[in-house]
């Protein structure tokens, strides 16, 4: 009998394919604003819905104990290719850490593609949408409204707006730290990459923290990436330090960390970058040995993952 996590693990598994989609350009780059909602005029409700976004909803786990006078933190996970917000929630274990770790859990599914799997439409790398269809189906327009939304029905920190994305997710991630930055404060991409083309990436308008990590033996979104497809693991993580205003040229060692119950020892390399502008930081962690889905996790590796999304507030 498989385990739950073991489960989801499956489930991922059988539904996974290349992380990345469509976004023809940058249009939907909007200007820059703070994110407010009703902790800023004391209006919060005591017992908020669970569902945001209309026609196209998305689910919303709060602490047990949700106070509508503290600010909480805010944490959009979005799901590798084939899965679900649930799914990818169970994946994580986020459920039981929304009360542990205190924060508010947005876990929105992405569009079915042409083959039946959902998937998040970031980037031009695949899949099957024709290139003048790109823009009207990008997913980012969609997800700023439900990081609004989610500010006007919830008391939200808006210095510490997370997305945590998988494959496609990670992927879709990348994609809203260049196209909103003005929202997005910290984000974790695993297994994700990104575009060529570090044009694509100017509508930023502010910092984002970002934390990648990519197991070096995934077979579906390469470490090494594909030249003129998408950026190998490493320097997806260059260029979001070099956005961050990092010093990319002195790569600094970090302690090793054990993520993997499934690989003995310490198996997780990591490195960052000095001089980061402001509150910035940007870290690269390298599953050795790691494949596309990873797990067992061991949990306070999968603690530690969170918290970086947790800690890294921006003012």
């Amino acid at each position: 009998m498989f385990t739950p996590l073991r489960t989801v693990v499956v489930a991922i598994a059988l539904t996974a394919g290349l992380g990345a989609c469509n976004d023809g350009n940058n249009s939907n780059a909007v200007d820059i604003f703070t994110l407010q909602g009703c902790a800023d005029t004391a209006t919060c409700a005591s017992n908020p819905t669970l569902t945001l976004g209309g026609e196209r909803p998305a689910l919303v786990r709060i602490p047990s104990d949700y106070d509508n006078t503290t600010r909480y933190p805010l944490i959009m996970v979005l799901h590798g290719r084939g899965a679900t917000g649930e799914i990818q929630s169970l994946y994580f274990d986020l459920f039981s850490r929304v009360d542990s770790r205190q924060f508010i859990l947005v876990y929105p599914d992405g569009r079915f593609s042409e083959d039946g799997r959902r998937q998040w439409r970031s980037t031009p790398t695949c899949c099957d949408t024709p290139p003048d269809e790109a823009e009207a189906l990008s997913d980012v327009s969609y997800l700023n409204g439900l990081i609004t939304e989610a500010a006007a029905n919830y008391s939200i920190d808006a210095g510490r707006v997370g997305i945590l994305g998988h494959s496609s997710g990670g992927f879709m991630s990348l994609t809203m730290a260049c196209e909103a930055s003005h929202l997005v404060t910290s984000l974790v991409s695993l297994a994700g990459s990104t575009f060529e083309d570090l044009d694509r990436c100017h509508p930023a308008s502010k910092r984002v923290s970002v934390l990648t990590i990519h197991g070096d033996a995934d077979d579906t979104v390469y470490y090494e990436g594909i030249d003129g497809i998408y950026l190998s693991a490493a320097k997806t993580s260059e260029r979001y330090a070099m956005l961050a205003g990092c010093d990319t040229a002195l790569p600094q060692p970090l302690p090793d960390l054990d993520l993997l119950a499934s690989i003995e020892g310490a198996e997780t390399s990591k490195i960052t970058w000095p001089d980061c502008h402001g509150d910035t930081e940007v870290e690269f962690w390298t599953m050795n040995n790691g494949p596309h889905i990873p797990g067992p996790w061991v949990q306070a590796g999968l603690d530690s993952i969170i918290d970086w999304l947790l800690e890294h507030r921006r003012d």
